[in-house]
């Protein structure tokens, strides 16, 4: 039986949850990547982009407003040339789950398949901490995001 964990990380962020459910479903541009594609809609594919050749895309697999968010990777291709990454995010699963609090929006996002024991974790694990924590939450709390930094 593997025990490993999946990547998990618990942010919260100083602003209304309809406005965390907003920014990971229409304005990826704005925190993550370049997103080609419209990630607002149930089954819908959209592509994330970096510069240089590296891409995902994803089907959005669950949407309830508000409260959840959860794609599947159906395409990979990283530039990173780490031999197995590309494999690792192919069919795995994010996971947001979103929960108002006095402080304001919880956030607890899971990347189901990227871990420890994998070659991605490192890097992934060092890239989502970013995106989550000094890109989607400096973008809710002060307007200015950073995509494409990593």
């Amino acid at each position: 039986m593997n025990t490993e964990k999946d990547y998990k990380k618990t942010v919260t962020i100083d602003t209304d949850i309809a406005l965390v459910y907003i920014a990971i479903t229409k304005e990826i541009n704005e925190w993550w990547g370049t997103n080609d594609g419209n990630a607002s809609d149930i089954h819908n594919i959209f592509k994330i982009k970096f510069s240089g050749e590296s891409y995902w895309k994803f089907k959005i697999i669950d949407l309830v407003e508000n409260e959840s968010v959860v794609w599947k990777c159906i395409e990979s291709n990283q530039d990173h040339n780490i031999k197995g990454m590309d494999e690792e995010w192919l069919n795995s699963t994010i996971i947001w789950n979103l929960s108002k609090r006095e402080e304001g929006c919880i956030v607890i996002f899971q990347h189901n398949g990227l871990k420890p024991s994998g070659v991605c974790y490192d890097a992934c694990a060092t890239a989502w901490d970013f995106y989550l924590v000094d890109s989607l939450k400096n973008y809710l709390e002060t307007g200015i995001g950073k995509p494409n930094m990593m």
